[in-house]
């Protein structure tokens, strides 16, 4: 039946949704407006553009609705993180600006103070003899300039700010990338719960958050929900992803309802339960779902139920009960696809009668242990055949099903038909499945039935005075049957009656097998004056009449 009913959780939500009444209330429509109104102010096409705090106001307003489950709560407090963050960062990079302009006052200091600082004790050195006298060098003292403790305590403080200045820049970024995890995460989560209208408005708010264009999303690449999208989509999940896969499924699940009704109408009940229930797995929460009317619902609630107690039927092995919900789903539902299910049903119920078979068998041939092992196997396939009951009496009998089947072989050999037919309810069970039993059995009861039919209505014309009529007809019977004691008894019963009659077909057919046609013609025609309607004096004359004139 329908597949996303098959999961028995799922079952359960989707037959509890299909009894409650359709979110029609004030709040539940004051809610969804206040959702559409917060898409509309965040959306790009908002006249003025988007409308960031005018959005994030209507927010706690419309947590206070029970359906929404305190989500735009959570989306409200993962915004204000978020803010906290950006505006963290924007006191870090202040700072930041800060220590640059100290550190660049430090290397200008540094530069100065190696360029310009010199011993003043130091003048023009004396040359040597030899030397120009003209020729100068400055001398540098340990202790000034580029070799003094104040322009190394400068280069110092230089590595120093450089050092704060990357610890700082990279603990803003770790915040940074931590807030929009914890954020990303959250739509996330929105997306699994399938609430997919607060994907969209989470998406609208990250972009006014963080407007550098950055979207992708940070997910574990050996999660499942990295390898959902990875897998069917072949790229890397970003926040524009969810938001359009979240479009998608709004979409899926409108239409997915439109087509629900449509069906319903045409009564294609099976159908229709398949849409709305697929619908409702991805939609649950959706305003097309929580608005569809319950009298529409209810519609397909007898056939889901009735779908459901099939499935429980089959899978407890009640096949009986299976047949039985078939039929009235199929009364149901115009369109109810019975094949799979009637296959399971025919399948095990053939089986189990094949193992029924079996142990008649082993237990005829008295083999205990397979009978055993063989009713062990229909009992598994099939607890409640009703051939198990059957099964159980010839077992109760005591073993009589041996005996039964031996005196059947004696009463067939002594040609005392009439006893097997008196005990027929007995035999016919016992030698079931025993193909040459059977061909006897049936022979029998077939020739039993046209001996009673007969007899029953020979007996009707001689009530009515045709005791002629009533022989004839018997004795069409008697010569195929010359030994069964009840016909017998009623043509013995008859014969005084028409013994006249008899007589002169007796003496007709005498005189015949001698060749005194005349004579055998002449008792002919007096067993005709005496039943006028006799096919067997009927017959003779004609045939006489002819052979005289050849």
């Amino acid at each position: 039946t329908w597949a996303a009913s098959n999961n028995r959780l799922v079952a359960a939500r989707f037959e509890k949704y299909l009894n409650e009444p359709e979110e029609a209330t004030v709040a539940a429509q004051e809610y969804r407006d206040n959702i559409d109104e917060i898409l509309n102010l965040l959306s790009p096409h908002h006249k003025g553009g988007p409308v960031f705090l005018d959005a994030v106001a209507l927010l706690p307003k419309a947590s206070t609705y029970p359906g929404d489950a305190k989500l735009c709560d959570s989306l409200s407090n993962a915004i204000y993180t978020a803010i906290l963050s950006r505006k963290a960062d924007n006191r870090s990079k202040e700072l930041l600006a800060r220590m640059e302009r100290e550190k660049k006052k430090a290397i200008l200091d540094a530069d100065w103070k190696a360029r310009t600082e010199q011993d003043p004790n130091v003048g023009n050195t004396r040359p040597a003899e030899g030397e120009n006298k003209e020729q100068t060098q400055p001398a540098q003292q340990v202790g000034r300039g580029a070799q003094s403790l104040a322009y190394a305590e400068h280069v110092r403080r230089i590595s120093e700010i450089e050092a704060q200045k990357k610890t700082r820049e990279l603990e803003q970024k770790v915040k940074t990338e931590l807030s929009k995890v914890q954020y990303q995460a959250l739509m996330v989560q929105f997306f699994v719960q399938r609430r997919f209208k607060h994907v969209i408005m989470a998406s609208r708010f990250y972009n006014q958050i963080w407007k550098e264009g950055d979207g992708t999303l940070y997910i574990d690449q050996d999660s499942d929900i990295n390898k959902v999208f990875s897998e069917s989509l072949g790229v890397s999940p970003t926040v524009s992803t969810l938001d359009s896969l979240s479009h998608e499924a709004i979409r899926d699940v409108d239409k997915g309802v439109e087509v629900f009704e449509f069906l319903v109408e045409r009564g294609e009940l099976e159908s229709a339960s398949k849409r709305l229930a697929e619908a409702y797995l991805v939609g649950e929460f959706m305003p097309a779902i929580n608005t569809l009317e319950r009298d529409k619902k209810r519609k397909v609630l007898e056939f889901v139920r009735g779908s459901n107690v099939l499935l429980n039927a089959i899978d407890s092995k009640d096949y009986a009960k299976a047949t039985e919900q078939i039929n009235e789903l199929k009364g149901k539902a115009d369109d109810f696809d019975a094949t799979k299910a009637q296959a399971a049903v025919a399948a095990f119920t053939r089986a189990s009668d094949m193992q029924i078979m079996m142990a008649k068998n082993h237990l005829a041939a008295k083999d205990m242990e397979k009978a055993q092992g063989a009713i062990r196997s229909a009992m598994e396939i099939w607890p409640q055949n009703p051939k198990l009951v059957e099964f159980d009496r010839l077992v109760d009998a005591g073993g009589s099903l041996i005996q039964i089947r031996n005196d059947f072989d004696r009463l067939f050999a002594e040609k005392n038909y009439r006893e097997v037919f008196r005990r027929r309810f007995e035999f016919g069970p016992s030698i079931d499945g025993d193909e040459d039993r059977t061909a006897k059995f049936r022979q029998i009861m077939e020739n039993i039935t046209a001996i009673e039919t007969a007899v029953k209505g020979a007996e009707k014309m001689s009530n009515i005075g045709q005791n002629y009529a009533a022989w004839e007809e018997l004795s069409e019977v008697h010569e195929r049957f010359p030994d069964d004691p009840d016909l017998n008894q009623f043509m013995t019963k008859l014969a005084p009656k028409v013994a006249d009659f008899t007589i002169a077909l007796n003496n007709a057919k005498r005189h015949e097998e001698r060749g005194n046609l005349g004579s055998a013609l002449s008792w002919l025609y007096k067993a005709k004056h005496l039943h006028p309607l006799s096919e067997k004096a009927d017959t003779g004359i004609k045939r006489l009449v002819q052979v005289a004139l050849q």
